[in-house]
């Protein structure tokens, strides 16, 4: 097992300048982000929608499971391809 946890975050921006985010920890996606337009539902139902206290659990697990590992943060942007 690796002493280094990966933290990646990709950006995709599309033609209009929407961006849409993902988050992966070694390599499994974690949190997706991104407009609400692509599902309306989203933003009345609060489906798959991530608030303050997602973020502390995922926090919370982060710091249990790599305790004492060094962790690496990598960004990357990519253009949407459509």
């Amino acid at each position: 097992m690796s002493e280094i946890v990966e933290v990646k975050v990709v950006t995709v921006t599309d033609s209009d300048y929407c961006a849409r985010e993902t988050l992966y920890i070694n390599g499994k996606k974690i949190m997706y982000a991104g407009p609400l337009w692509e599902c309306s539902e989203d933003a009345t139902l609060e489906r798959d929608m991530l608030g303050p206290s997602d973020f502390v659990s995922l926090l919370e697990r982060f710091l249990v499971e790599h305790k004492g590992k060094k962790v690496r943060f990598l960004y990357e942007a990519e253009e949407d391809e459509e």
